[in-house]
Parts: structure tokens; C-alpha cells; sequence
């Protein structure tokens, strides 16, 4: 169940998110968009994270600076057996 993630600004949200461990929803003026866990993977970097996650809502990759709502949720990765 996603849980909303309060923060002050960037610097802040920046010290809350546990890379590789949150999933991340943002949301701002009607546009949401998700990363699961496993995004981490290929985007390790926090900025750039958060650019695609920006722009895959449709708003610009730096759109934290509009303050966007963030959730955070964690997955389980479940392997299929071969």
C-alpha cells in the first residue's frame, strides 16, 4: 500500500528515499506516474531517477521543484522457476 512520503524540499526527499527498496508514485495537477523497486536497477543515480519518473508523468524531468506528491511502496520481486 502505497504511503504518502511528506518532505520540505529536494535536499529532504533526497535523505527519505531508500534506492532499490522504495517504489515511488508522483503526483502533481492530475498527472501521476510509478517506478517500481526494480527501476533502481538502471537508474541508481537519485536525479535521474526522478527525471524519467518526471517524465514518464508527462512533466518536465525536473518537475520536483514543482513539489510534487511522492509515495513510497515496497515490492516483492518474485522469480519464475525455469
Amino acid at each position: 500500500m502505497p504511503q504518502p512520503l511528506p518532505y520540505a524540499d529536494i535536499k529532504d526527499l533526497r535523505q527519505k528515499i531508500h534506492p532499490g527498496i522504495d517504489g515511488v508514485i508522483i503526483r502533481i495537477d492530475g498527472r501521476q506516474a510509478t517506478f517500481l523497486p526494480s527501476v533502481w536497477e538502471q537508474l541508481p543515480d537519485f536525479d535521474r531517477f526522478f527525471a524519467h519518473l518526471c517524465m514518464k508523468a508527462g512533466l518536465p524531468e525536473d518537475c520536483l521543484r514543482m513539489h510534487p506528491e511522492v509515495f513510497v511502496y515496497q515490492a516483492e520481486k518474485i522469480e519464475e522457476a525455469r
